[in-house]
């Protein structure tokens, strides 16, 4: 068994599907269909989720306080320069999404503007109801399919990690894609793994045997690329090229070799080899 945790825009899912159970049917299918095996998903979008205009407004102006900020630093670890980070009022976080969109294209500047408001709502705040019931519902899923392997993409990977300190789950795999775990300011610093657990950040779960990491070279998520300098819990690290325009779909990760070949072993052994 191999539970998928998935990323940022995945609300729509519920929006086409009319329920949580569809949609999370719907995912497992499309990633199923990438990977080339049988999985189930955890699926957490609409407890992130804050009203109809989430994932369709891409001004980056509308984004809360919060999320305006996370975009500002997430440019500057990007390698932006300083003046395009300062400045009065809202001007900070136009320059940083004009900046994205010169650099890497206008798809970048939309995908970084959903992570941030959908980042934003997990990470800010450390006791949140929200983080809470995220974690939680991977952790319901988890424990009740009692799964070999975890395959997390972009934020999810953030949720899993998170979650799996909390309440660890026995896996033989660990599978992290486009992940932003390592992203200074924006995520590492405001990871939360519970009480006891703070000093272990960068260690692999308790209870998971191996951790695999894939990056893409041009996913702007994925910062910074060489993630086991900042998580040494990583066992095998592989930089890939999925191509310019999806270099942060999960889809495209799924089907990549390095994803089927460290999970084939594990749906070829009977459990507990």
């Amino acid at each position: 068994m191999i539970v998928g945790v998935h990323g940022i825009r995945c609300y729509r899912y519920l929006a086409e599907a009319g329920t949580v159970e569809g949609a999370a049917e719907a995912l497992a299918a499309e990633w199923a269909a990438a990977l080339g095996m049988p999985l189930s998903t955890a699926y957490y979008a609409p407890l992130l989720h804050l009203g109809a205009h989430q994932g369709t407004a891409d001004a980056p102006e509308l984004l809360p306080p919060g999320a305006q900020r996370m975009l500002t630093d997430w440019v500057s670890a990007l390698g932006a320069p300083a003046e395009v980070t300062m400045g009065p009022g809202t001007l900070p976080v136009r320059q940083a999404a004009s900046w994205l969109a010169e650099r890497f294209g206008e798809v970048a500047r939309k995908v970084a503007i959903v992570f941030c408001r959908e980042a934003d709502t997990y990470v800010t705040d450390r006791d949140s109801p929200r983080r809470a019931a995220a974690r939680d519902e991977v952790l319901r899923v988890l424990h009740g399919t009692r799964p070999r392997a975890v395959v997390a993409h972009s934020l999810g990977s953030v949720v899993a990690y998170e979650a799996l300190w909390h309440r660890p789950v026995a896996l033989d795999l660990l599978v992290t894609l486009g992940s932003p775990l390592g992203m200074p300011h924006v995520v590492f610093e405001r990871l939360a793994l519970g009480e006891g657990n703070e000093e272990r950040k960068g260690e692999r779960p308790p209870g998971v045997r191996r951790w695999v990491n894939v990056a893409d070279v041009g996913d702007i998520v994925a910062i910074p690329r060489d993630l086991p300098s900042r998580f040494p819990g990583i066992d095998d690290h592989h930089e890939v090229s999925l191509g310019l325009v999806a270099s942060h779909k999960a889809t495209r990760y799924l089907a990549r070799p390095e994803v089927v070949d460290a999970l084939a072993p594990l749906l070829a052994a009977p459990d507990g080899a």
